[in-house]
């Protein structure tokens, strides 16, 4: 009876995707990781885009991509054709770029990102493909640039800052209504976003 409830864990635990935040599965990732260039994209069943093969058969397995040198600049893992599990990027310097977390191809989980001083970015997580929760981004400083709150993609309420530290004088974005600002690390406007029931349109700055 033992056996069988080990061959169970077993099968169960292998059925998960291996996660690439263990030093040991990174090393043997990337070593068995194929690029994911020679894998075309392609609507299968008439439906859904996924990653096949050249017998045109969904790829599962390890892939990465890489720069003229050579060097990966991402590296995740395609189940039956989709992303699936936590995908890792890289700068040219070997920084690390970003951390997401993926489900049949959607996002799912934890979105984070860096600068490349290696400060971070952007930290939030998303759900079923779309923003949900607190986000949180920063400038290249390390001073924060924005706070906001989603509901499943839905825009509800943000505060943003200026490179310089100061609250954005124009962003009243509440309840899903308002303005949002966004600006560049030289302080000029980026964006400017309308909301109404926590769906954006842009606005000339």
């Amino acid at each position: 009876m033992a056996k069988i409830i080990f061959l169970g864990l077993f099968f169960l635990a292998s059925c998960g995707i291996p996660d690439l935040q263990d030093s040991q599965i990174m090393e043997e990732a990337k070593a068995q990781a194929v690029s994911l260039d020679s894998l075309e994209r392609k609507l299968m069943y008439g439906m859904i885009q996924l990653y096949v093969d050249g017998k045109e058969e969904p790829f599962s397995g390890w892939v990465k991509q890489t720069d003229s040198k050579d060097s990966i600049t991402s590296l995740g893992y395609l189940k039956k054709g989709q992303k699936e599990g936590i995908w890792l990027e890289w700068y040219p310097n070997g920084s690390i770029r970003s951390k997401i977390g993926w489900h049949q191809d959607r996002y799912e989980g934890e979105f984070k990102g860096w600068h490349p001083n290696g400060r971070i970015k952007v930290i939030g997580q998303t759900s079923d493909g779309e923003v949900d929760g607190q986000w949180k981004s920063f400038y290249t400083s390390g001073l924060p640039a924005c706070e906001s709150i989603s509901e499943t993609g839905l825009a509800v309420s943000a505060k943003v800052w200026t490179p310089s530290g100061e609250p954005c004088p124009h962003t009243n974005l509440q309840n899903g209504n308002g303005i949002l600002y966004q600006y560049q690390e030289d302080s000029s406007i980026l964006k400017i976003e309308e909301f109404i029931q926590g769906v954006g349109k842009k606005l000339e700055p």
